[in-house]
């Protein structure tokens, strides 16, 4: 068994990466933080067709690692902006379709990191919110904007103000993940999502990705839709999938 905090690991076309501070909840140093960043470049650079992200141990992230910390006089603000904030929007950004694979807790920046995927897929009862009134500071790492977002700001401000914890099948309910299932029959369904994933027309997927990740008005959709649907017509997968549509048999992309 490996040391790493964090390990990548690459099985055809899906690339796992996993939080691997199992005995700490997965809680995140600054260390774990650069590891992962690059593991996060060496999965994209494998042209990896998906890439799941999960912690090891029953519990995807327990957020930042804030033992021995001293709130009143440690660099929060450049610890966020230069440590945290990059790898957040490296995660948002990658040139891969990305999925979390969701567990026990999932808070502070793990929650941040969860969320910057595109899918999240959780187990029933793993937890998820905004504790932080409790210890007299704000959620950061992106939840209000992912809580913003999805859920609206009525239930952003409820789950704020009181630090209620959420279980995944609620977070499911209410349109903050994708989906929850059972705690056994997670692993089975993020996997065979993965396996569907990797299976498709990943340029245009990433096409996709480009433009919902914008803040696009509605015209200029139209143009970024009109100019990304000329780059995915012309790419290898859009002229196979026109073929195999017109030949009537089922298509085999290449990510291409």
């Amino acid at each position: 068994m490996t040391d790493a905090t964090v390990l990548l690991r690459i099985e055809g076309d899906i690339a796992h990466i996993t939080l691997n501070r199992p005995k700490a909840k997965n809680s995140l140093r600054p260390e774990d933080l650069a590891l992962l960043a690059d593991c996060l470049a060496q999965a994209e650079q494998s042209r990896a067709r998906c890439l799941v992200l999960s912690g090891a141990g029953g519990a995807f992230s327990a957020g930042r690692d804030i033992a021995g910390t001293d709130p009143a006089n440690d660099d929060n603000l450049g610890l966020l902006r230069d440590t945290i904030h990059p790898v957040l929007k490296k995660v948002r950004d990658l040139q891969v379709p990305t999925v979390a694979m969701v567990e026990g807790p999932c808070l502070g920046v793990g929650f941040g990191l969860a969320f910057a995927c595109d899918m999240v897929i959780a187990a029933d009862d793993a937890v998820m919110g905004s504790p932080f009134r409790n210890i007299g500071v704000i959620l950061d790492s992106g939840g209000h904007y992912h809580l913003k977002t999805r859920i609206g700001v009525h239930r952003a401000f409820e789950l704020i103000y009181t630090g209620r914890l959420i279980k995944g099948a609620e977070a499911a309910d209410m349109g903050l993940i994708n989906r929850a299932v059972p705690q056994a029959d997670l692993r089975g369904e993020v996997t065979k999502l993965a396996g569907h994933i990797a299976a498709g027309p990943t340029k245009a997927f990433l096409i996709s990705k480009r433009i919902l990740n914008s803040d696009l008005g509605f015209e200029a959709t139209l143009d970024e839709e009109a100019q990304g649907q000329q780059e995915a017509c012309t790419s290898a997968d859009g002229v196979e999938g026109f073929r195999a549509f017109q030949e009537k048999r089922k298509p085999v992309f290449r990510g291409e």
